[in-house]
Order: structure tokens, then C-alpha cells, then sequence
């Protein structure tokens, strides 16, 4: 009997055991399908080599390579391709008709666990949020940034790119890419927090030490986790980092709160328009005013930086570009001196082209991503709800078809005649659909002031031996070494005649008077 029962008793387990494993298998594989899917498809879509455990990781940390695909991604794979950060698919989407139904889809606006990161070092704003809190944030604050509310800005970007002129002066051939750092620095401190960090107070500002890890962290996936990151030096200077900015941001925040608005009667500040946004929203609160501020403080430094700095060089490098952009503000100003406005800002139709094409080339934010919540068909392939896709301006705007000899740097793609031709989503700088860049019309306007500015006193080029343009990818696109610009004060003049564009002629007199070698004068 006693030997009937553990019989029994075994035979009972092992059913038990094995009902209990084939409900572990299922539920693991119900809660993975998704994952197993987007697995599946990456198996059967082209890419480029992945190696066990790291997957593509290391390719991010090699600048030439990352070059070669983004320029040559769609000819080699195919409007999808895959790759894989450690064990986890990503898909590449880079056909503008795909785009379209990925960030033209209301659905679709969710970012992934990238953006989840920059938790560590931003807080939770615009860039980095999700679901209700990211679209009862967006409808908030796009009021601010329509174009009309915008021109509240203008004397700020003006100032400022008048100031950085005068600092030019004081050189011959310079690194151009730490003034433009300096600029945009000086710029975003005045619109965004109304202050001045030449002033005691904020000289110290924390924004000017801003360092993003995310860029570390994927070249070595382990780092992903959040439990092995948490105990190393970067995250304690990552938590560190962070807790200095939004100090640093509430210190401004209870100055204003003390002692009134903006400092200027004509002038709102992006702080300002937060505050005003809580008064009436209880439920933006102060944390929200804190997240955004340093949102848009630090994701305005290097995107905008780089545009400056890429479009001076591409005008360096073209002296008849240069030469036309230089026209029209001659046309534009004439012989006056003052400070741009709104209006001769929109009247610098050749220089928003020179700066569209230059973002064509050198897009300041290479790699977007988003995980996908639904699938989604694109083509002969269906990406399962959960996949994670990558989104690369700077492949689509390489693909040949879109645009012919794609490594020309070309202005008149985006004449009015000629930009109507590109595809909605064949051109996506500042991203598109819904989740697009809240600011990119208020960095368009800074940008134009800075160049403006410069390309009205100074004409410029690039420095011998060190014509070549090396990028480098973090989260945004940056030129490995800086961009060599070289320096020469255009002669007073009247207004210009038909075919005279401002560069020196009288060489002999001017290299009298000047720092200029005569020889660089070609």
C-alpha cells in the first residue's frame, strides 16, 4: 500500500511538474511573442555583420564606419536593415514612404528605452516623455513656439550674434566651433532663463559642463542595465550632473518668483512662458517647469551648435555660395548697420537654403528611435508591436534617388521650385509627423542671425591643411577636431552692384592693413 502511494505520489509530480513547466513555457512565450517576432524578422532582413553578445554595439565607436553605412545603408540593404544592440533587434526604417506611415501615425509617438536614459541626465520633458503627460506638455507649450510668438526672440538671437561678431575681431584663424559653442550657450541663457552668465551670479552656470552618457552606455550594452550602471562613476556623476542643473534652474526659477518676470519689459523668456503655463495649469507643476527648462536648455547646445558651425563651413569650403548668401544680405541691409528683424530674417530665403542643405548633409541629430505600439506594415514585412525602429535622417538624406549626386552640397535642392519636388518625408532634420522638434523654427531663426551676422562683416574660409570635415557621432553629429575658419574683415561699402559680392579686391591695400597672408587669396 505504502509502496502504491509513492508511486502514485511520483506519478502525480511528475504530471504536476510538467503542467506547471508547459504554463511557464506559454506564459513566457505569450509575454515574448512580440519580442520573438521582431527576432524572427531581423533574422530575415539584410545588415550589417553582428557579433555574439555586443551585436553592433562597437560600430558607434567607429566614426569612419559610421560614415560609410549612413551614406551607403539604403544601396547596401534595402529600405529596411537591421542591427542588433546586444541581444535586442532594432530596425532601421530609411524609405521616405515608410516614414511616413511610422511618424505620420498619431499612434506611433512613443520613444523608446534610449530616451528613457536621458532620464538620468535631463529629467522628464518633451524629448523624453511619453503617453498623456508628453501630449498634455506638447499642447501646452507649441502656442509659444508658432512663428508670430517667436519674433519675441529675435532681439535676443540678434544681440547675441552681434556680440559673437565682435569677439571674431579679435581673431585671424580660429577653431570656429568654440565660439559657436560660446554663442549658443550665451543665447540659450538669455531666452530660455532671461540671465546673463557674464554675471557673478551665473558665471558658473552648470549648462556650460553638460556631458551626455547614453553614447557610453550603448557601445558597451551591459551598461544598459540599470542595475549593474547604478553602481559605477559615470552614474554617480551622471546623478551629479543632474542634480547641479535643476538646482541651478530652481535658483533662477525662485529669483523670478521673488522678484517678478522677465528683466526686460519687451522680452519673455521661456521660463517666463512655463511659469505663466503653471498659473493657469495646476498640473504643471514646478517639476515640470524645471524638466522642460533644462529640456530645451540642453537640446538646444549641441544641435544648434552644429548646424552654425557645419553651414560656416560649408560656406568656407563654396566661396560663390558665400558670395550669393552675401548678396542678399547686401540687398537686404544695404549700408546699414542695425541689428536684424524679424522681417529681414524671412527675407533670407538663399540663406535658409544654404542651411536646409547643410542639415541635408549634416543633420545635427544623425539617429532618432521609437518602439513601435501596434504593427505596422511596411511593404512585404509586418514589425510587431514592441519592435524597436531607428529612424536616420543622415541615411535618408543620402539616398541617390531622393536626391542626385547626394554628396554635392548643392543650395538650389531647396529653391521654391525644387523643394516642392522632395518627398514630405524624404527631408526630416528636426524629425516630422507629431513628434516633431517643438523648437525648430525658433533654431532656424537663430541660426540665420549667427551666419547673418558673420557673412555681413567677415568674409570667410576655410584654413589650409585643415580643409578636411571628419564627423563624429554621439547623440548629435559633431566635427571631429572642430571646422578651421579663416577670417577676413570685408572692406566698408555702398550698396553692392550686379556681380559685386564683398570679396576684397584691392589685395595689396588690404594685406597692408590687415593680419591676412595675401597668398590664401585664390
Amino acid at each position: 500500500m505504502h509502496k502504491l502511494f509513492v508511486e502514485m505520489t511520483v506519478v502525480l509530480s511528475y504530471w504536476i511538474y510538467n503542467i506547471l513547466l508547459t504554463l511557464i513555457v506559454i506564459i513566457v512565450t505569450y509575454r515574448l511573442k512580440n519580442y520573438i517576432r521582431a527576432v524572427f524578422l531581423a533574422l530575415n532582413l539584410p545588415g550589417p555583420l553582428a557579433y555574439p553578445i555586443i551585436g553592433n554595439a562597437l560600430t558607434v565607436t567607429n566614426s569612419k564606419k559610421m560614415e560609410y553605412l549612413g551614406t551607403n545603408a539604403f544601396t547596401l540593404y534595402g529600405p529596411l536593415m537591421r542591427t542588433w544592440i546586444s541581444i535586442i533587434p532594432f530596425i532601421f526604417v530609411l524609405d521616405p514612404s515608410h516614414l511616413q506611415t511610422v511618424l505620420g501615425n498619431g499612434k506611433l509617438t512613443r520613444k523608446n528605452m534610449f530616451y528613457t536614459l536621458l532620464h538620468n541626465f535631463i529629467g522628464e520633458g518633451l524629448i523624453t516623455n511619453n503617453g498623456e503627460k508628453w501630449r498634455s506638455h506638447r499642447k501646452l507649450i507649441q502656442p509659444y513656439f508658432h512663428i508670430n510668438a517667436l519674433e519675441n526672440f529675435v532681439t535676443v538671437f540678434a544681440e547675441t550674434s552681434s556680440e559673437l561678431v565682435k569677439r571674431l575681431a579679435e581673431v585671424d584663424e580660429v577653431k570656429i566651433t568654440e565660439y559657436i559653442n560660446n554663442w549658443v550657450l550665451d543665447t540659450l541663457h538669455r531666452a530660455v532663463l532671461d540671465i546673463r552668465i557674464t554675471d557673478e551670479e551665473y558665471k558658473h552656470s552648470p549648462f556650460r559642463k553638460g556631458e551626455l552618457i547614453v553614447p557610453y552606455r550603448i557601445s558597451r550594452p551591459w551598461m544598459l542595465m540599470d542595475f549593474i550602471f547604478k553602481f559605477t562613476k559615470s552614474a554617480h556623476d551622471e546623478k551629479k550632473q543632474k542634480s547641479s542643473l535643476h538646482a541651478f534652474t530652481k535658483r533662477v526659477l525662485d529669483n523670478k518668483k521673488k522678484h517678478g518676470a522677465s528683466t526686460s519689459t519687451n522680452f519673455i523668456s521661456l521660463l517666463d512662458m512655463f511659469m505663466t503655463i503653471a498659473e493657469s495649469n495646476p498640473s504643471f507643476e514646478e517639476k515640470d517647469i524645471i524638466d522642460e527648462t533644462c529640456t530645451f536648455m540642453l537640446a538646444g547646445q549641441d544641435s544648434v551648435g552644429a548646424a552654425t558651425a557645419f553651414s560656416l563651413y560649408f560656406l568656407a569650403k563654396h566661396q560663390d555660395v558665400q558670395a550669393k548668401v552675401f548678396k542678399e544680405q547686401s540687398n537686404i541691409f544695404e549700408d546699414d548697420s542695425r541689428l536684424p528683424n524679424m522681417q529681414d530674417l524671412n527675407e533670407m530665403k538663399y540663406l535658409e537654403q544654404c542651411i536646409k542643405e547643410t542639415m541635408r548633409l549634416c543633420p545635427s541629430v544623425p539617429i532618432v528611435s521609437r518602439v513601435l505600439n501596434e504593427d505596422v506594415n511596411l511593404g512585404e514585412y509586418t514589425l510587431p508591436s514592441g519592435t524597436n525602429i531607428f529612424i536616420s535622417p543622415f541615411v535618408t538624406h543620402r539616398m541617390e534617388y531622393l536626391y542626385p549626386e547626394p554628396l554635392k552640397y548643392n543650395p538650389d535642392r531647396f529653391s521654391s521650385e525644387n523643394s516642392s519636388k522632395i518627398h514630405p518625408y524624404g527631408y526630416i532634420p528636426f524629425s516630422s509627423g507629431p513628434r516633431n522638434c517643438i523648437g525648430y523654427k525658433f533654431a532656424l531663426l537663430e541660426i540665420k542671425c549667427a551666419i547673418s551676422s558673420i557673412i555681413r562683416n567677415y568674409q570667410i574660409r576655410l584654413v589650409r591643411g585643415k580643409e578636411e570635415l571628419n564627423l563624429s557621432y554621439r547623440i548629435t553629429l559633431r566635427a571631429k577636431n572642430g571646422i578651421w575658419i579663416k577670417f577676413m574683415k570685408r572692406m566698408n561699402q555702398k550698396k553692392l552692384k550686379d556681380g559685386d559680392y564683398g570679396i576684397i579686391t584691392n589685395f595689396s591695400t588690404f594685406a597692408q592693413n590687415s593680419r591676412l597672408d595675401i597668398s590664401i587669396i585664390y
